[in-house]
């Protein structure tokens, strides 16, 4: 399993990597056809934008992963102990649930996407959608992880 969990994340940081490099030759690109020559490329417009959709959820899926999104747990850990983990392991069955729940609305909405092209790549918008159905699948994998994790936690205080 642990060979698994390394190679998603190696592929994860190359699909984030992969993209934001070519987000940045393609707005490069964009400028200085723009302001070098008499024909811009218009097409850098839209890549760019997909690109950054998928840089911008695949970078969420990973924050998640690595628990750094922002929370604030003053009142929780206030608590005491017994009330504070049910608090915790009802606040991370709460996640898991609504994250499943967007990764099936993400999955409808790329099968929807199908069937639209973007407008100057013709592109079909599920493949832009695909990194939403991605990202929320990730996540929710690493909620369920979390929250398998903090129900055995002798401190679940501790667990990301």
């Amino acid at each position: 399993m642990n060979a698994i969990a390394t190679w998603a994340r190696r592929a994860e940081r190359l699909v984030s990597f992969a993209a934001l490099a070519a987000l940045t030759g393609s707005v490069l690109w964009g400028v200085l056809t723009r302001y070098g020559t008499e024909k811009p490329a218009v097409w850098t417009t839209e890549l760019s934008g997909i690109l950054f959709t998928w840089v911008v959820y695949i970078g969420a899926m990973t924050a998640h992963r690595e628990g750094r999104h922002i929370r604030v747990s003053l009142l929780v850990d206030l608590l005491p102990p017994a009330l504070r983990r049910a608090v915790m392991l009802f606040a991370d069955a709460s996640v898991l649930a609504f994250l499943a729940y967007v990764t099936w609305l993400s999955f409808l909405m790329m099968q929807k996407g199908a069937t639209r092209p973007s407008p100057v790549l013709d592109i079909p918008f599920s493949w832009v959608y695909l990194a939403t159905v991605i990202a929320f699948a990730g996540m929710t994998i690493s909620q369920t992880v979390r929250l398998l994790d903090r129900a055995t936690a002798e401190h679940p205080e501790d667990v990301l």
